[in-house]
């Protein structure tokens, strides 16, 4: 083996660790602050609480991992935070709204699984907001901080480190590890979808700024939806959404029509690659501790 392939499965190797290091803290942090929220007679808001977990979880972890891996002058250009054009921040914010409604329709047939096969109720993955208070606690709790860490994380990190083996295997694990670590079955697809077009995102405009307000938007439009959007939209849902979809659509041709910025890398063949990491160690070890995790809440 040469020494170039040897230095990517060894740092494939540490990413993989990491995932499991995340998913431990996040359970961690989640036990820890709903213990501590008990004690409380004022308990911190649901979005509060989630912004805490992603600090704890995935902030920490960056940093410890950005401080380990990397020399300190080299994070920007591991991190991809390379200036962006204005094109690819436009298409990015378009993709972000009206993705979430193609995720809406995506998610149709896990919330009809969830309901009607397993027989349990769905939960969505942005709490609604409903004043203007809980609005600003939600912009900042489960659109800015999740849009910038998770960002960080997947595209910053997983994405980075296996796009350096082979690329599709990059955009297909960070995909799939994205929608499991939101770990809620009924949005499977929507996730899968968002982690996909993120990784697009990134590939084209070779700036992880792009992801990210791809991310923020796709989180706005959940938060704002169910008590802002849908009474708007409510006389002519489907057309609304149509319309949703078309644009999307637009907006993803015009984004692959520009020229891709991130150079194509196959150390690695991708199936293989993808395949050997899903079922590595550390993946199983965080699908373990999900599990677990979903156990005791069952019994709780």
């Amino acid at each position: 083996m040469s020494d170039k392939r040897y230095n990517l499965r060894k740092q494939i190797k540490s990413v993989r660790w990491m995932i499991f290091w995340v998913v431990l803290a996040q359970f961690a942090a989640e036990t820890a602050i709903a213990a501590a929220a008990s004690f409380m007679s004022n308990p911190p808001h649901d979005y509060i609480r989630i912004a805490a977990v992603e600090l704890i979880a995935i902030g920490v972890p960056i940093v410890i991992y950005a401080k380990t891996a990397w020399n300190g002058k080299r994070v920007k250009t591991e991190l991809c935070l390379n200036r962006c054009n204005v094109l690819y921040i436009l298409i990015a914010a378009i993709l972000g709204i009206c993705g979430q409604f193609v995720m809406m329709l995506l998610n149709i047939p896990g919330n009809i699984f969830v309901n009607s096969v397993l027989k349990q109720e769905t939960v969505n993955s942005v709490p609604v907001a409903i004043e203007w208070t809980e609005i600003l606690l939600g912009v900042a709790g489960v659109v800015i901080v999740p849009a910038v860490l998770e960002e960080f994380w997947m595209r910053g990190i997983i994405f980075r480190a296996y796009n350096r083996c082979n690329r599709w295997a990059a955009v297909l694990f960070t995909a799939i590890i994205f929608a499991f670590l939101h770990m809620r079955l009924n949005e499977l697809l929507g996730f899968l979808f968002m982690g996909v077009i993120a990784s697009l995102i990134l590939i084209k405009s070779n700036s992880l700024y792009a992801a990210m307000v791809y991310h923020a938007m796709s989180n706005l439009t959940a938060l704002l939806f169910g008590a802002y959007i849908m009474p708007w939209i409510i006389d002519f849902i489907w057309l609304a959404f149509a319309v949703a979809v078309l644009v999307f659509l637009i907006a993803f041709a015009v984004m692959l029509k520009q020229k891709t910025a991130m150079p194509i890398r196959k150390e690695f063949k991708a199936g293989r690659l993808v395949i050997n990491s899903v079922f590595s160690l550390p993946v199983i070890l965080s699908v373990a501790v999900v599990i677990l995790k979903n156990l005791l809440l069952s019994i709780g």
